[in-house]
């Protein structure tokens, strides 16, 4: 893609050539590339008055450690290359960094607080004064702020920016806080705003519309962080190639959505209605992972036979807890199994549909987390479906698998400091070769066999090392086959879930090497 520049409003940043300063030979070949960048975090923005009364911004955001161990290092060297940028859009508009616009920006460097952070974390910022806007006016626009980082490249023969992902939007302005809207849905979407459960990227837009997979998940981490009073942290290294939201991975982080493929998100396709259930019913989960989620009891929907086999628990769940409904009929309407259908819409997720489920999740919470003490062992009655078709980027539900520790008799077999692996509480051993099988040296191969559903197997490890260094999953487009990985206590530990003559689930474990 082509690379935009951008102005500085002071003065431009000016570094000079790298590789002549001792010792930056080596620092050169890990120059931070717009990849390595991690975003500014925890954007939030106020309105202000200059004395005559003329109303400006002030932003303010939170600098990771790698971002102030970076500016520090070019500290020391006398040097300023690291900046950041200030993205805006009005309403539904365009970003002027998607117009091609110049951003607002200035230097990273130069700030200071008690403890010694020099990065700046905050700025002022006059969209009148830098001929961005003619005027400023909260109560009938709302505005929307994104920042990122830049870093000057200078060598002797070229110079050039490299940039960072965006943080998350942060907005102000209008009461008036959607494009539009039906009538049905402005109750909720006010109380979802005096909730705080609308985030920035849906701030001002149509809610007739359909949401993206982007939208609902940020959707779906803001509704975890305000039930449940936590911060969520993005999965690190990223894993997909379309998309450095650190919001989009948060919700993979916490088990709410996957990914279309192994490295792609797919952050602007449009969701369907049990798709929405499947990632709402997961945050659920993430919220309340001891909840009573049985669905027994729970009728068939007229259009049960258009619900797929991996969303029957999650949508059935769904309408027992009254957060969604249905049309006149009772239908569920999950998605288009026609091709007029799929023309007229049929079946899509709509924005305001999505918060309205939000709201409606937001008021159960305490209703669900008291089912915690009901239900001692969560995932007895629950069927656990696994997809057999599951096209829906892997956003499928499913609790996870019943379990125990390895048996006592097989871990004495096993190397000291072995990780605490759980294993399905129905696992069965191959007669012949035993649980652990043959393997090359430092590696250790564990096999069983399991009644339990393939999903149900595959949360179970997802749970285990979910959070933890190169955390991956990953989902087999026609869901026989599953796999997690990850690093733990020193240990690489990698699962697969497979439908082979049975379920088989099959643990690979090696001492973990850094390179």
């Amino acid at each position: 893609m082509k690379t935009k520049i951008f102005t500085f409003i002071i003065a431009s940043v000016m570094v000079f050539t790298m590789l002549s300063i001792p010792g930056m030979s080596a620092f050169a070949e890990s120059l931070p590339t717009g990849d390595s960048f991690e975003a500014p975090q925890n954007l939030t923005v106020g309105v202000k008055e200059q004395e005559n009364g003329k109303p400006y911004f002030e932003l303010k955001w939170a600098n990771p450690q790698s971002i102030k161990e970076l500016a520090q290092h070019w500290d020391d060297l006398g040097e300023a290359p690291l900046a950041y940028q200030i993205d805006t859009k009005v309403g539904d508009g365009k970003w002027r960094y998607d117009m091609g616009e110049s951003l607002f920006g200035n230097s990273l460097h130069g700030g200071y607080d008690e403890a010694g952070d020099f990065t700046v974390d905050d700025a002022t910022y006059d969209p009148i004064d830098a001929g961005e806007l003619d005027t400023i006016d909260i109560k009938a626009n709302v505005y929307h702020f994104r920042v990122r980082y830049a870093f000057l490249v200078s060598n002797d023969e070229e110079e050039y920016w490299v940039y960072g992902p965006f943080s998350n939007v942060a907005s102000i302005g209008a009461e008036a806080f959607y494009k539009e809207a039906s009538d049905w849905a402005t109750p909720e979407l006010q109380k979802a705003n005096d909730l705080g459960l609308i985030p920035g990227i849906l701030k001002g837009a149509d809610m007739t519309k359909p949401i993206t997979r982007e939208e609902f998940a940020e959707l779906a981490v803001m509704l975890y962080e305000k039930v449940t009073g936590q911060k969520s942290e993005p999965v690190s290294p990223n894993p997909f190639t379309d998309t450095t939201n650190p919001q989009v991975l948060k919700a993979y982080n916490l088990g709410i959505t996957s990914g279309t493929s192994q490295t792609t998100f797919s952050p602007n396709v449009l969701i369907n209605r049990e798709q929405c259930a499947a990632m709402l019913f997961r945050a659920i989960k993430a919220i309340h992972p001891q909840g009573d989620y049985s669905i027994t009891g729970v009728k068939d929907f007229p259009d049960q036979k258009d619900i797929s086999t991996w969303a029957n628990e999650a949508t059935k769940y769904m309408n027992k807890i009254s957060v969604i409904t249905g049309d006149a009929q009772g239908n569920f309407m999950p998605k288009a199994t026609t091709q007029a259908q799929e023309a007229a819409g049929y079946g899509m997720a709509t924005r305001e549909q999505a918060i309205a489920l939000s709201v409606r999740t937001h008021d159960k919470a305490p209703e669900i987390k008291a089912s915690s003490a009901d239900n001692p062992n969560p995932d007895a009655d629950s069927p656990g479906a696994a997809s057999d078709n599951d096209h829906s980027g892997g956003d499928s539900s499913g609790a996870a698998a019943n379990s125990g520790p390895i048996p006592a008799d097989v871990r004495a077999e096993l190397p000291d400091g072995f990780p605490n692996i759980p294993i399905a509480a129905d696992a069965e051993f191959d007669p012949y070769f035993g649980a652990i099988l043959p393997s090359g040296e430092d590696v250790v191969m564990i096999s069983y066999k399991s009644k339990q559903t393939l999903e149900a197997l595959y949360y179970l490890y997802v749970d285990f090392l979910k959070g933890l260094k190169d955390f991956y999953t990953y989902k087999q487009d026609d869901g026989k086959l599953y796999s997690v990985s990850g690093v733990k206590d020193g240990w690489e530990i990698g699962v697969s879930v497979a439908i082979s003559l049975g379920n088989q689930v099959g643990i690979t474990v090696k001492p973990h090497e850094e390179y």
